[in-house]
């Protein structure tokens, strides 16, 4: 009996390791929490035995993936740690669509040196083009969207010049939409609405004036609805729109193949979710590339089984 009795226990916690094994954690910056809920819902369709857990709780040094959506700069990642782009964002300058001035804004919209004005130095971003009060908002934190839409305006991790807004990028918009005089930044996942595919209610998209003559022309008036916006950004090689990958950190020498498998999907079939929630698709030479760099990881000896 007690050698039966040792058998379960010992098949038991065999099943049990062998159950946890699967089970995926994912953690890391929250705008992109609902696309990589989409597809860790596609997935296990397909993949029924392979688990997830999505939270922000989860602490990085126990978390298989770790979403950051901006770029690494040379020494940032440590020696262990690779990083994979899943998908692309943009960002674009909001307003209260209350604001007086807005129509004269619509019209001329921001160059990159009205960005870098308005938002990153404090004595000017209540002047320079705009015409009344203007109350700048930006996260308490310089997190992974703040510091990307540092780096795109200015080349440089600065942080933007205005009034804290405690919360994710969420507070962002609400505190645009509850001060007339508000404007601030987000991505487009946050300032269309994803049903009606229009910009959400109470907030309006100042345009960004891509050729810098002062004024945006025909060409430029892409942002009526938020598949306007993706076209545009899909078919078009101008950069002047603030816009970044969203990367998934791994640790190379831990990493599962189950964790890999599902990255590898991400950035091959996954793609087809992307519009759906404000993202657009990574170029075709980058998923050759992370395709390549995932086949390596998979192959090497080292990898944890």
């Amino acid at each position: 009996m007690k050698k039966i009795f040792l058998l379960i226990t010992v098949t038991a916690t065999v099943f049990v390791a062998a159950a946890q094994t699967n089970v995926i954690k994912i953690t890391g910056t929250k705008f992109p929490f609902e696309i990589v809920q989409h597809w860790m819902d596609e997935y296990s369709k397909i993949h029924p035995d392979v688990q997830f857990k999505l939270s922000k709780a989860i602490p990085l040094d126990s978390a298989d993936l770790m979403i950051a959506a901006h770029g690494f700069r040379p020494g940032e990642l440590k020696d262990d740690e690779v990083a994979i782009a899943v998908t692309r964002y943009a960002q674009l300058p909001i307003a209260n669509s209350n604001r007086s001035d807005l129509k004269t804004l619509q019209q001329k919209g921001f160059t990159q040196q009205d960005l870098k004005n308005i938002y990153f130095n404090a004595q000017q971003n209540r002047t320079d083009n705009l015409n009344e009060p203007v109350t700048i908002y930006r996260r308490d934190k310089n997190v992974c969207a703040s510091r990307s839409f540092a780096e795109n305006v200015t080349g440089n991790q600065l942080d933007v010049a205005g009034d804290l807004v405690n919360g994710d990028d969420r507070a962002l918009s609400n505190a645009v939409k509850n001060d007339v005089n508000g404007i601030s930044y987000n991505n487009l996942g946050l300032i269309y609405n994803l049903k009606t595919r229009r910009v959400a209610d109470s907030i309006a998209v100042i345009p960004i004036d891509l050729n810098g003559n002062g004024k945006i022309d025909a060409d430029e008036n892409i942002y009526a609805t938020l598949d306007d916006v993706l076209n545009f950004l899909s078919a078009s090689n101008n950069n002047t729109i603030p816009q970044d990958n969203v990367n998934i950190v791994i640790n190379k020498n831990t990493i599962s193949k189950n964790a890999l498998n599902f990255l590898n999907w991400i950035i091959t079939q996954g793609q087809q979710y992307n519009r759906s929630y404000g993202f657009f698709d990574l170029d075709k030479t980058v998923v050759l590339q992370e395709q390549k760099l995932l086949n390596n990881l998979s192959n090497d000896n080292a990898l944890a089984k």
